[in-house]
């Protein structure tokens, strides 16, 4: 039997849990865990996970737990996961990973692929160029997660059905890839069968920036809506309930049509805006492109998820605006706005939801720095 792979994931919210149970599950890799926040918690009482795909488990442990990347980076790792939200105007992911760029630590062991399961766009190349800048080669695999999964308390995550680790090499102001080298092939599959011997789904694809232009179209879309009503998707597209069944918040029926001819309908609106602005990048509509399509696939897969009586999603950037934590607010929107007005697309819609979400981030930073 071959060496279990090294593997470390870097933060222990929802999406870094049930990665952290998909890895170890598939018995072919020694997981270490830095969880911060929650690190006393867990240590004493392990995580406790309830999943419709991956079943309940109580007291769940990774191999190894570290309270700080420091702690961690004491030995070599294959792949290092980066699993923390991406907020660089509170730090950025060269400088949360600066243990393993440190000489003491590049002079000792041997640089890992890196792996960055974080929301938005064009946030691989700061950590490119801090990785050039130590003389090493950079091995960057950028991550496009479609999960529904929350983090109820700081042990307790839940989980729906839906599952997706799309991956792809990150290459600098490259859009068009059309293959992956065999060398790079054989990075993205060593994480990749993993993964799905762990009972993930996972798709390896040449070029990853349409798929994580896809995934941010999710975000932006959705988001702003929850964002700037303080609702999540549930308010939109969940029937009263019925009988016995007591669950809120759902679509109210007295202005319900009204969700559906304005609410709805701003969102193919703003669909449409991230659509031109694909284009304008090279994106072709068609399936190895970003289809146009996508906006009708996208709001009947949102409807379903959120209308069944157990729904209980709510997008990241909605649960960290409630907690008056930073948001992705840059890499998500922000990003955006700078694309569209390089490539001289009008994207008026994106950019009223960035300017009013600026305040809502601006505030929460106000706050923070006043502690």
């Amino acid at each position: 039997m071959s060496e279990k792979k090294k593997i470390l994931i870097i933060g222990l919210g929802a999406v870094g849990t049930m990665y952290a149970l998909i890895i170890k599950s598939s018995g072919l890799a020694h997981v270490t865990v830095v969880a911060r926040s929650n690190y006393a918690v867990v240590k004493e009482h392990g995580l406790n996970i309830k999943s419709r795909k991956f079943g309940d488990h109580v007291g769940f442990q990774p191999d190894r737990l570290c309270s700080s990347v420091s702690e961690a980076a004491d030995t070599t790792y294959d792949y290092v996961l980066v699993v923390t939200k991406c907020v660089p105007e509170v730090i950025t992911t060269s400088k949360l990973l600066e243990p393993f760029l440190l000489p003491s630590y590049a002079e000792a062991f041997a640089q890992p692929t890196y792996v960055l399961l974080q929301n938005g766009l064009q946030i691989e190349r700061e950590l490119y160029d801090a990785i050039k800048s130590i003389g090493h080669i950079p091995r960057i695999i950028s991550v496009a997660v479609f999960i529904l999964t929350n983090q109820s308390s700081p042990n307790v995550v839940e989980h729906d059905q839906t599952e997706k680790f799309v991956c792809g090499v990150y290459r600098p102001d490259d859009f068009t890839t059309s293959a992956n080298s065999e060398s790079e092939l054989c990075v993205l599959n060593g994480l990749a069968d993993i993964i799905v011997r762990g009972g993930g789904v996972v798709e390896v694809v040449p070029e990853i920036q349409r798929r994580k232009f896809h995934k941010n179209m999710y975000n932006i879309v959705f988001a702003s809506i929850c964002l700037l009503t303080r609702f999540p998707l549930t308010a939109i597209f969940r029937a009263p309930p019925t009988g016995e069944e007591v669950y809120e918040p759902y679509a109210f029926p007295a202005t319900q049509p009204l969700l559906e001819s304005h609410t709805v309908a701003l969102m193919h609106s703003i669909f449409k805006e991230l659509l031109d602005l694909a284009r304008s990048l090279g994106f072709p509509d068609s399936e190895d492109g970003i289809p146009a399509s996508v906006q009708d696939e996208a709001i009947k897969f949102t409807r379903e998820s959120h209308s069944t009586p157990w729904s209980f999603h709510k997008p990241s950037t909605l649960l960290d605006c409630e907690k008056d934590s930073p948001m992705e607010i840059e890499v998500i929107w922000g990003s955006v706005v700078r694309l569209a007005t390089e490539r001289k697309v009008d994207i008026p819609r994106v950019e009223m939801a960035y300017g009013l979400l600026l305040v809502m981030q601006n505030q929460i930073l106000r706050k923070i720095s006043s502690r």
